[in-house]
């Protein structure tokens, strides 16, 4: 019999806790690892709706990447979205387990596979404390050219950038998800890189880009991490072939399409 907490531990072998960012929330969210598992559903984020999903297909365990609950709860209201995933979690005996920055720091994580499928060579870790990873093109683009390509690759018509775009990129620095903060634009350009790939930029971290001849390439947060998804599919699937592993069809970016508001 295979057990919830055996899928766990094979979770936290790849990814192991102790990489999480201290402000993190990793681990088990509701169930019980005791319990037999039945099947996995694997999601960015989670609501209602993914919860219904997970019942419907069978799922006692949804591995999430964004964790569904960051701070000690004070009240459970059911009409706040987030709770009332929670209270549908815990009513069918679904486990939820959140695996976040643990994920994306380790080496063959998520920010790896996001710099394999920006075609970057030579990947490496900018600094072993960090989740930033820096790699070389194929071939030398411009700033417009690349961003073009960064669109094409995660499918996301809402990319930006900030820089001259006639600029030459041929070295790369990546942070999948919300890594448009101060020290990593600093850490990413001290490391040489032409331009910095990531998402939710401050206006001050664009500013200082900007000053300072750098260039950044801004995609979606949820864009940049869906891939999360298929990672942790092909990890359980190798690892626990008899247990079936499903990625949420529920739930997706939040962010309307530029197409669908711009015509």
């Amino acid at each position: 019999m295979v057990r919830i907490a055996d899928a766990i531990k094979i979770l936290e072998d790849f990814a192991p806790l102790e990489l999480s960012e201290d402000f993190d929330n990793c681990g088990y969210k509701t169930g019980c690892g005791e319990n037999p598992l039945k099947a996995i559903l694997v999601t960015v984020d989670t609501n209602s709706e993914v919860v219904k999903e997970a019942i419907k297909k069978g799922c006692n365990l949804i591995i999430e990447h964004h964790p569904s609950i960051w701070k000690p709860l004070k009240s459970i209201n059911p009409s706040v979205p987030l709770n009332a995933a929670i209270i549908e979690a815990i009513k069918n005996d679904v486990c939820i387990y959140s695996a976040h920055t643990n994920v994306d720091y380790t080496a063959g994580g998520l920010n790896d596979v996001v710099a394999q499928a920006m075609g970057l060579k030579n990947v490496s870790f900018i600094n072993t404390c960090s989740s930033a990873r820096q790699g070389e093109t194929d071939k030398e683009y411009t700033l417009k050219e690349y961003a073009k390509k960064i669109a094409d690759c995660f499918h996301d018509d809402n990319v930006s950038t900030v820089g001259d775009p006639d600029k030459i990129i041929r070295k790369v620095a990546v942070i999948n998800g919300g890594g448009g903060r101060e020290d990593a634009l600093l850490e990413t350009m001290a490391a040489g890189n032409d331009v910095f790939v990531t998402a939710e930029v401050k206006h001050s971290v664009a500013r200082l880009a900007k000053d300072s001849d750098y260039a950044i390439i801004q995609v979606g947060h949820y864009t940049s991490e869906k891939l999360f998804m298929d990672l942790i599919k092909d990890l359980f699937e190798k690892k626990l072939p008899q247990i079936k592993v499903y990625c949420a069809e529920a739930i997706g970016d939040p962010y309307n399409k530029r197409g669908e508001i711009w015509t």
